[in-house]
């Protein structure tokens, strides 16, 4: 067990993982070799083994891990579930539900690798060695990658790229089976990758060369893939290149930025002169050749008479008349799937018979099929998807971020495409707060992941095969590690915040109280955050180091445990000044309130005089009174021990931190809206809502007016909280 539990620690399992990366080209080759039929199918065994085996013990033994990814996998079980049980009318040749399971499974290759690679980040022993070991291993694995792609045209041994699809058309994809998808992950890649060999520090020239002429070599193979995405984005990164790393040169007076922009234009420049001897451009004449063509007197029952359909069809008429309940049922739901199909294969004939679209253009011909299909059908078939593999296999979708939501429904984009989604927005949301301040790594990293959304969403080939998805899942941990390294605000806050929990507060607050010591108290919630960020003078209160800072409210608990701060409870303002009229009735103490309505006050003092008679209460001020400062002097004159000030953020503070020289003992807070519901003009929200945590909601619903503030304070803070946390 010791060995086993020495095996599975942190340190051990990275290295694991990194190496991992590192034989991907070596997996991908193997697989190439499988499908040929030369070796056994190794890399399709090894990778899920792997991937899904790890996953299932993070799952189980991490509890933080479990908690971030319960929602998505239990969702994705759902979609499992009934994506496939609806599918089952649809069963009329072969079996599609075997085959859809199947290629879910690819789908949760992905997310369960954000959780493996989120984990490694989070709970790695030394975070910047773990990043810049990722770094190296993903720029390593390409380079691996592309050298052997070279080799194989070197030596003749190069497949092509579009064997299966056109063999009349050049490309080389090297010892990998498909060269669109090796292409678009090399794409993601790409951006960084030029960024990190040029900027990488080495000690000897040779090897600051040797960088410089690596980038070279991914530049050819993209080149030589001989699909038009890959040429043109080849084309589009290094121009981005030139453009970004021209500005930075100028922005931070750096040489090697402008050598950098100089050697992309070459580049650049290069590719394009080459374009008439590229395969890309004999490609591109193949498939203009193919669409000149005429089709229109070929396309009546294109569509409408393929085989699939007519099976359907055949599967509807030939249902018997004593059939039961639940098989009229069913064919009664077929009976519909094949009226969406129908008139989604009619609208596709009658764009080939206007001209509008050609029958060779085979993307724009699955889009508009699944669209239709998928507008026209049922609720069900909208959450859970009309399938991917239930119809004639040119109509299944390759633009894949498009797949999921017709193919799997709205349940397949919140399951399987939610993670990067949501990094992609925070990404977007952090660079456009920091743009004078965002690095050159993460606006490349960020390129990088933005070229997988345009892939995705015009081309394909991309997050739902698992030698793509791996590199996908480092880019995005690489960028929000970079991005997590701009100025942040937030956890000098929370370094700040009280943390041992209520009870030793208490304890603490009784004996300074006893002792006649002076302490200024501050109630920290998101609204008080947010208004220091503002203010100078409530932010230099809340910094003294005399000063207090408690945690008022559950907002700095959540943010508190997001950012790995042991804030152990809250201590509520309310609760702090009941606990000090308590402790002055005990230890006989003197006290004076200052704010809210004079009516307001005047109940609160009866309510003392009259349950804790043994407080001396020596002097009451409404909150109304012009000239603020002066009231402080009247208390300094009565000396009490207790000072309790309620007229709301920021001014109760910055009154008390600006008088607070003139005093030698008394503890003061800042006690906001509390005399009304001490005084009991106000009721306390009900005790289901203070013990889940919602009098925020109460304080809303009893005053919608709050609403406002609620956004000003609250709300801005979780998107300050959001922009800033790491993973």
């Amino acid at each position: 067990m010791k060995k086993i539990k020495e095996l599975l620690k942190i340190e051990n399992i990275i290295k694991v993982v990194l190496i991992y990366v590192l034989i991907q080209p070596v997996l991908d080759i193997l697989s190439f070799l499988n499908i040929r039929g030369y070796i056994p199918g190794i890399s399709t065994i090894l990778k899920p083994l792997f991937v899904f085996g790890l996953g299932a013990y993070l799952f189980l033994f991490d509890k933080k891990s479990r908690k971030k990814y319960f929602l998505i996998y239990a969702l994705y079980a759902i979609l499992l579930i009934f994506h496939n049980a609806i599918l089952v009318d649809l069963m009329i040749e072969r079996s599609v539900v075997l085959h859809e399971i199947r290629f879910m499974i690819n789908f949760i290759y992905m997310v369960v690798l954000f959780m493996i690679f989120e984990y490694l980040y989070t709970n790695a022993n030394d975070k910047e060695k773990f990043v810049s070991s990722l770094k190296k291993t993903i720029i390593i694995t390409f380079v691996i990658y592309c050298l052997t792609i070279i080799l194989a045209i070197l030596t003749g041994t190069s497949a092509k790229t579009y064997e299966y699809a056109d063999a009349s058309k050049d490309g080389f994809k090297g010892w990998l089976d498909s060269g669109q998808i090796f292409g678009h992950a090399l794409c993601i890649v790409f951006p960084f990758l030029i960024h990190y060999l040029f900027n990488k520090e080495v000690k000897s020239k040779i090897l600051f060369i040797l960088n410089k002429l690596v980038i070279i070599v991914p530049v050819i193979v993209l080149a030589l893939i001989g699909t038009k995405v890959t040429f043109l984005l080849d084309i589009i990164i290094l121009i981005s290149h030139v453009v970004i790393d021209f500005i930075f040169a100028i922005k931070e007076k750096k040489k090697i930025y402008a050598f950098e922009a100089a050697f992309c234009l070459i580049l650049a420049a290069g590719i394009i002169l080459s374009y008439p001897v590229l395969p890309v451009k004999k490609n591109i004449d193949i498939n203009n050749a193919v669409l000149s063509v005429d089709r229109t007197h070929d396309s009546k029952g294109i569509e409408t008479k393929r085989k699939d359909l007519e099976l359907m069809k055949k599967n509807i008429e030939g249902s018997g008349e004593n059939q039961s309940y639940w098989e009229q049922k069913r064919i009664e739901r077929l009976a519909k799937y094949y009226e969406w199909d129908l008139k989604s294969s009619e609208i596709l004939e009658q764009k080939y018979e206007d001209g509008s679209l050609h029958p060779s253009n085979m993307r724009s011909r699955q889009l508009v099929y699944n669209f239709n299909k998928y507008k026209m059908s049922s609720l069900q078939y909208k959450i859970f998807g009309i399938g991917y593999l239930n119809q004639d296999e040119y109509l299944s979708l390759e633009r894949d971020m498009l797949m999921i939501l017709f193919s799997f429904g709205i349940l397949g984009i919140l399951t399987i495409l939610i993670k990067p989604i949501l990094i992609w927005i925070k990404a977007c949301i952090k660079i456009l707060k920091n743009l004078k301040n965002v690095s050159l790594d993460s606006l490349y990293l960020f390129e990088g992941f933005s070229i997988f959304f345009c892939i995705s969403l015009y081309a394909g080939y991309t997050f739902i095969y698992t030698n793509f998805s791996i590199f996908l899942v480092i880019i995005a941990i690489l960028l929000m590690d970079s991005l997590s390294k701009t100025k942040k605000i937030l956890p000098k806050y929370f370094e700040k915040i009280y943390k041992n929990g209520r009870e030793d507060f208490y304890n603490e607050l009784e004996d300074n109280l006893k002792k006649s010591k002076k302490q200024f108290i501050i109630t920290a919630n998101p609204e008080t955050i947010m208004v220091s960020e503002k203010d100078e003078q409530l932010q230099k209160a809340y910094f003294d180091n005399e000063t207090t800072v408690i945690p008022d409210g559950v907002g700095i608990i959540k943010g508190a445990d997001a950012l790995n701060y042991d804030i152990k409870e809250t201590v509520l303002g309310v609760d702090v000044a009941q606990k000090l009229i308590e402790f002055s009735d005990k230890h006989k103490k003197k006290m004076f309130l200052f704010g809210a309505k004079k009516e307001v006050l005047e109940k609160l003092r009866e309510k003392i005089e009259k349950e804790y008679s043994n407080v001396k209460v020596v002097g009451t001020v409404d909150g109304y009174v012009e000239d603020k400062n002066s009231v402080f002097d009247e208390i300094k004159e009565k000396e009490p021990d207790v000072v309790l000030v309620a007229l709301g953020i920021p001014a109760q503070e910055k009154l008390i931190y600006e008088n607070l020289s003139k005093f030698k003992k008394g503890i003061f807070v800042g006690v906001g809206g509390s005399f009304d519901v001490l005084s009991g003009m106000k009721k306390r929200a009900p005790k289901i809502f203070i013990k889940l945590k919602l009098e925020w909601l109460y304080r809303i619903l009893r005053e919608p007016k709050r609403l406002k503030r609620f956004y000003n304070s609250n709300i801005k803070f979780l998107m300050k909280f959001d922009s800033e946390k790491d993973l």
